[in-house]
């Protein structure tokens, strides 16, 4: 049969959860699994699951005649069942016999919305056909059944792959189904890909109208600020989660130069500074006169130690950061990255605590700030951090 795209590769992973249902579903079917002679004893009733247990672990292993040939029981055990005549149209499907497995599916169809097997088949029917509304629409109700899916991301890459196909899903994201918060849920192995292409599904229905509740965007956003995608971040916590004192970006390109943000202990925005701390390296908020805040850091390690970083929005030019600090010159230095992380400025022009760090910048779609601090035994003070276009 080929190469299998994402969507066809479903229809094994569907095919394996069906195996589960199947083969345990009952004790007898279990001993028919493990000892078909002890197939003779399942009554009646449960013969049809019988068949279906058998069908499942032919195809499991391989065996498409077997295969065709129980899941052709299964329906005749029990003409009703969605799940019979969805195994068969996969059965007919191995066997080469795509009319056959169509005219099942149609079938196992008019049974229902809620068996997966059905709708990851029609689901690709419809990418192949180019159809993106439908295919959305059967994603989405795979999805409103079981919204943990744990094959989710293969199901909908096809879609978020396309305008078409990210404006599909963002209607039905716009009507707030149960599987919106797990779309967006925090992942421990980051996709950048992924993150971007889920980022314009939600300004999709940002743009339609209907955007996502706080409660998935505002951590979404959170892992795109981290991830360097400021932009995308900032516009989606606006339209999501709106803009109260403390949860949004202040005015300007770089956020809390002040420090008053990275005080509290409870900040609940996810915009501002990420801070850094080793055991060679302290960093500490210290109040000053009339309540403000400065940071205060300490260094004993023997090179230069990245204090704090700042996803930021910064268009192409010449920048100048500056700030007020008691440290002795060259002891500050900023850096500017794009690959959404800071990394050890290599050669600085300038210095913050005195005319100013000039950064000359680029195209940089996931612009990151780092504030670095070299090695020295004094502690050191910094306040008010800026950053000003100068050309």
């Amino acid at each position: 049969m080929g190469a299998y795209r994402p969507a066809q590769r479903l229809l094994y992973s569907a095919l394996a959860a069906a195996f589960l249902i199947a083969a345990w579903s009952s004790g007898l079917d279990r001993m028919s699994a493990a000892s078909p002679a002890l197939e003779r004893l399942v009554p009646g009733p449960f013969r049809a699951q019988a068949d279906l247990s058998a069908s499942a672990i032919a195809l499991a292993r391989g065996n498409a005649p077997r295969a065709l040939g129980r899941a052709d029981d299964a329906v005749r055990h029990d003409p009703a069942s969605a799940e019979a005549s969805a195994l068969l149209g996969m059965a007919r499907s191995l066997a080469g016999d795509e009319r056959g497995a169509d005219a099942a599916f149609r079938v196992s169809a008019q049974r229902g919305w809620r068996d997966r097997m059905t709708q990851i088949y029609w689901f690709d029917q419809a990418i192949r056909s180019g159809d993106v509304e439908r295919a959305a629409l059967r994603a989405d109700a795979l999805l409103r059944a079981d919204p943990d899916f744990e094959a989710a991301d293969r199901l909908i890459e096809p879609l978020e792959l396309t305008a078409e196909g990210r404006t599909a899903l963002a209607r039905r994201l716009g009507e707030k189904p149960d599987w919106t918060e797990a779309y967006f849920r925090r992942r421990a192995e980051v996709d950048p890909a992924l993150l971007q292409r889920r980022a314009q599904v939600a300004l999709a229905a940002v743009d339609q109208g209907h955007p996502p509740d706080c409660d998935a965007l505002g951590p979404y956003s959170a892992m795109l600020v981290e991830n360097g995608m400021r932009r995308d971040a900032e516009r989606l916590w606006r339209a999501a989660c709106g803009s109260a004192p403390g949860d949004a970006p202040g005015p300007g390109i770089l956020v809390d130069g002040g420090f008053e943000q990275l005080a509290r202990q409870d900040k609940p925005g996810p915009f501002g500074w990420n801070k850094f701390a080793t055991g060679d390296v302290a960093v500490t908020l210290v109040e000053q006169a009339q309540g403000n805040h400065a940071l205060l850091a300490r260094s004993s390690a023997s090179v230069t130690r990245l204090l704090l970083s700042q996803a930021i929005d910064l268009p192409p030019g010449i920048w100048r950061v500056k700030a007020n600090s008691s440290a002795k010159p060259g002891r500050l230095a900023v850096s500017l990255d794009c690959a959404g992380r800071p990394l050890r400025p290599a050669r600085v022009d300038g210095d913050i605590v005195g005319a100013g760090q000039v950064l000359t910048v680029g195209a940089c779609e996931r612009a990151v700030l780092g504030l670095w601090l070299r090695p020295g035994a004094e502690d050191v003070t910094i306040d008010d951090l800026s950053i000003e276009k100068i050309q």
